[in-house]
């Protein structure tokens, strides 16, 4: 789970964020006994089925299954991995992260956090401008946009000075020459002389994933040149790995952001009420940011403008997400319209049926085509053909390359069967590779009693064994919640009797309570994965309420030494029932009988205890 940071310093992290805190800033909470209960942040409910238990510091939601600690919640609702959620949430708490002991590279980190104040300072600056007593033309120019006061906030818009107001501003608040000029807000000139890269601009800051500014964007409100210009790259700002707005739309609940092109398209749609939309910042969409877009969306919409660049980066960020596996559509906008426009023309409900409307890749392209060839001449209709086939072949799913190549057969007048034949031609030429097809389930059996097992009882094998592996971890968490009871449990379970599932967390309990050192249910989680801290998470809050832990802990144990003493019963039954497929003879027959009712008696045993 971790290689970054020390299993101290992550427990301190964990300790520093108390989890109602955390948890309440996204989602509202109500109190009802122990429990806090909220709307899931992860799924679409109508009734609370997510809760929080205060002195577990754990989540849990009984709908969609997720639970943990403050490090799962983080990871899950900010979709970080554990080493960033862990840097998430001690930066959350103000705790310094432990450093690589490098003097270069402290240097660096020192550089990029005043860059980032700088970039703060500047954006109160900037907004500060927007609202003062002087008239700006910015603030005409967003009237006439018609973006209300909440928007500008949200997005914390503002004006930069003409001149070189913002330079002597970073200098009289001390921040060093170096950091000023990296941070691309000041330009040293030839001469030598200092001044603001933006001026008389309309700003707009540009933050990361976590809500820091790490660059801008300024539009021109005089005839200066070019129209829109962002911050160069520095230390913090890197245009091909972030997205305008992601920040605001990240958490969008149906998984699907629309991207477009301008920062003003963005920011209308939001005050719009369309707030899973998000900007490429002035780029053609990169791998990186193609990428991030997977990260937090299961569907991505293009909106480019319609002129010709806008069509040709729409094609090129098709191909390009397609390539990384994402589930892609394009957005039309009537009349080579943008966004902003067309929203303040028609309204948020119209741009809701256009996405609606959206064309999936083959779809787009195929449009695409018709409008760049004339069908209506015989050597037209062949071309389109030839080309449409070439786009089919990378259909992999024989019922949606059928739907697709009925229509275009009846739409252009050619055979089903000679259409797919082009189609065939192109497959081949690509020569595309069949997928291997993964191993059943039965196939991955890791021994041979699948052979004789039957049905009924190969599935009361597997129920048998997740309730094992369900009961330790019962277990495991009653040793948490009462580390006296250890030398007991040790007794009469020790680690080779736990399931390969539970071993290594079961492992790292007992080496810690054999060194006495103590552990929490809290600081375990720190070491599970999403899953297993979701079902551990599930295991304190339904299944731990004990009054007594050491009665609880031998209950526990007795329960599962019963359910493997029935998994061998079932083995021994099935085995005597094949026992003319397994050639047993009557002395080995004999000696299965003699275990079975040893079996029979210990169970009676354990039944009883």
């Amino acid at each position: 789970m971790n290689t970054f940071f020390t299993d101290e310093f992550i427990e301190e992290v964990r300790m520093n964020n108390d989890i109602v805190d955390v948890v309440a800033e996204y989602v509202r909470l109500e109190k009802k006994g122990r429990y806090l209960f909220g709307l899931c942040p992860f799924h679409n409910e109508k009734t609370p089925s997510f809760s929080v238990t205060p002195d577990l510091q754990i989540f849990n939601c009984f709908g969609c299954s997720k639970g943990g600690n403050v490090i799962h919640f983080i990871m899950s609702i900010e979709n970080l991995d554990f080493i960033e959620a862990v840097k998430y949430l001690a930066e959350r708490a103000g705790m310094e992260l432990p450093g690589s002991g490098s003097s270069e590279d402290s240097k660096e980190m020192r550089l990029k956090t005043e860059i980032l104040s700088i970039n703060k300072f500047s954006a109160r600056s900037f907004y500060n401008n927007l609202f003062s007593d002087r008239e700006f033309y910015a603030k005409e120019y967003l009237k006439q946009r018609k973006i209300n006061v909440s928007i500008i906030k949200k997005f914390g818009l503002g004006y930069s000075l003409p001149g070189n107001t913002l330079y002597k501003l970073l200098q009289e608040k001390g921040f060093s020459q170096e950091a000023i000029v990296k941070s691309g807000l000041v330009i040293k000139g030839k001469t030598g002389d200092y001044f603001d890269r933006f001026r008389n601009r309309l700003m707009f800051p540009i933050f990361d994933i976590r809500g820091k500014v790490i660059g801008f964007g300024g539009r021109s409100l005089d005839d200066s040149l070019p129209k829109y210009m962002n911050s160069p790259e520095s230390l913090v700002y890197n245009k091909g790995r972030n997205l305008y707005a992601l920040n605001f739309a990240k958490n969008f609940k149906d998984k699907k952001l629309i991207i477009v092109e301008g920062y003003m398209d963005v920011i209308t749609l939001h005050q719009n009420g369309i707030i899973n939309s998000v900007a490429s910042l002035g780029t053609a969409l990169t791998e990186n940011q193609g990428r991030l877009l997977k990260k937090y969306a299961d569907e991505v919409i293009i909106s480019f403008d319609a002129d010709t660049a806008g069509q040709k980066a729409a094609m090129r960020s098709l191909d390009l997400l397609a390539g990384i596996g994402c589930k892609v559509k394009v957005l039309s906008i009537p009349d080579g319209k943008d966004p902003d426009e067309y929203v303040r023309e028609n309204g948020p409900e119209a741009f809701k049926k256009l996405i609606n409307k959206s064309m999936n890749l083959v779809e787009y392209k195929i449009s695409t085509l018709k409008k760049n060839i004339d069908t209506n001449t015989t050597e037209g209709k062949i071309e389109f053909i030839k080309k449409a086939a070439r786009i089919l072949s990378v259909i992999e799913s024989p019922a949606e390359l059928e739907i697709y190549i009925r229509k275009l057969s009846r739409q252009y007048e050619i055979s089903i069967e000679s259409f797919y034949a082009e189609v065939q031609n192109w497959k081949y030429s690509r020569k595309v590779p069949k997928k291997v097809r993964s191993y059943t389930a039965k196939q991955k059996l890791p021994d041979n009693r699948r052979e004789f097992f039957s049905n009924e009882d190969f599935s009361q094998k597997i129920n048998n064994d997740k309730k094992i592996i369900y009961s330790e971890l019962i277990l495991i968490a009653i040793l948490c919640l009462d580390n006296s009871v250890f030398k007991l449990v040790k007794d009469k379970y020790n680690i080779d009797n736990f399931s390969m599932e539970n071993r290594q967390i079961a492992s790292l309990v007992y080496e810690k309570l054999e060194a006495k050192s103590g552990i929490v249910s809290g600081e375990l989680l720190n070491l599970m994965n999403a899953d297993k801290a979701g079902e551990f998470a599930r295991v304190l809050k339904q299944d731990c309420n004990f009054d007594n832990c050491e009665k609880a802990a031998v209950d526990i144990i007795n329960r599962i030494y019963l359910i493997k003493l029935d998994n061998r019963k079932q083995e021994i039954l099935e085995m005597i029932r094949s026992k003319d497929e397994l050639k047993l003879d009557s002395l080995q027959i004999s000696q299965l009988l003699k275990e079975l009712n040893e079996l029979v008696f210990e169970m009676k045993k354990y039944s009883e205890l």
